[in-house]
């Protein structure tokens, strides 16, 4: 995976043909729930990696690849996330390719849920340079359900992106890709081997910690969990201190998950360059209230940050210079 490049019109053009067709965005969850398809698509299996492994790859094409993953919660009220951002991706790999600079952007969408619970707790996708990462978001069967323990099983993405990626971007330039989970609850203290068995097909030696999976994937992640607001936990002061707890700064409250998208872009826009906050909301082209929130957003990780160049004694250039570094948790 990972040839082609992202094409805006090709993109317009299928949302312009799925809408004139009367055939759903997310036309796989909908199937799924009118029966008439099962289990998760064989594009987001887990249990079909090859290799157990999500490849981010240079080529000729992409000689710098720079992965960057996107894990949504999609139990409860947060199904509608996805939603959000699919119909946002021009403007999100407008920030990504020409604002922040990388050339060769390699997106991978996945899905995460209750481990104890739901049929398809974990979904995940490849990484890719063109339109197949919106196909494979567009895959993603919004489950909606959850246990209502406040609890779901965000680890899994840790535990996928310590153990289950790979990406020549850390590997031969130390340029840790970005991975973004985003949900409203807490995360389950460990991922059980029995999980990881049944939902991964492979068979570790023993449960892991939600603090340890985190460590191992920040070993090559720049990693970030966005808080949507608007959900049931707002005011549960518990598991936001369990989150600050866990990443800092990188425990990112969005105060109107319409905005995820622009939060995502500023966020990858402040690794990857040394700009301002103010200058990153201007970049994503904002203004008003919207401005106002995703500035909200940003500011403690901008405020935290040391500017990428500064970290590797460079001077401030393009991608090629920069190496994605902030401080970490």
């Amino acid at each position: 995976m990972g040839g082609g490049s992202w094409d805006s019109g090709a993109y317009r053009s299928a949302a312009k043909s799925r809408a004139m067709s009367g055939t759903p965005d997310f036309e796989y969850d909908s199937r799924v729930k009118s029966g008439a398809a099962s289990g998760v698509h064989e594009s987001l299996d887990p249990k079909k990696m090859v290799n157990n492994m999500r490849e981010s790859r240079d080529s000729d094409e992409h000689p710098e690849s720079l992965p960057i993953a996107i894990i949504f919660d999609v139990t409860g009220s947060m199904g509608g996330i996805p939603r959000v951002l699919q119909k946002k991706l021009e403007s999100l790999m407008d920030v990504v390719r020409e604002k922040a600079q990388i050339p060769h952007p390699q997106i991978l969408v996945g899905a995460v849920g209750d481990a104890y619970t739901d049929q398809c707790p974990f979904q995940i996708g490849q990484f890719e340079s063109d339109n197949r990462f919106d196909e494979q978001l567009r895959n993603i069967i919004l489950e909606g359900n959850g246990g209502g323990q406040m609890k779901e099983s965000y680890a899994l993405a840790y535990r996928f992106a310590a153990y289950h990626t790979v990406s020549d971007s850390f590997e031969k330039r130390g340029h840790k890709g970005i991975i973004f989970t985003m949900g409203d609850e807490a995360p389950y203290a460990s991922v059980t081997a029995s999980e990881v068995e049944r939902i991964l097909g492979v068979k570790p030696e023993e449960d892991e910690t939600v603090e340890s999976l985190l460590a191992k994937a920040l070993e090559k992640w720049e990693v970030f969990h966005l808080f949507a607001v608007g959900g049931s936990y707002d005011r549960a002061t518990d598991i936001h201190d369990r989150w600050r707890t866990l990443l800092n700064e990188r425990f990112v409250m969005v105060s109107d998950p319409n905005l995820v998208c622009e939060v995502i872009a500023g966020l990858v826009l402040s690794i990857e360059t040394s700009k301002s906050v103010d200058a990153v909301i201007a970049d994503i082209g904002l203004s008003g209230a919207d401005a106002a929130t995703v500035k909200n957003a940003l500011v403690p990780v901008v405020n935290s940050r040391v500017p990428a160049q500064m970290a590797s004694g460079k001077m401030p250039g393009g991608h090629g210079s920069a190496t994605g570094t902030l401080d970490k948790v």
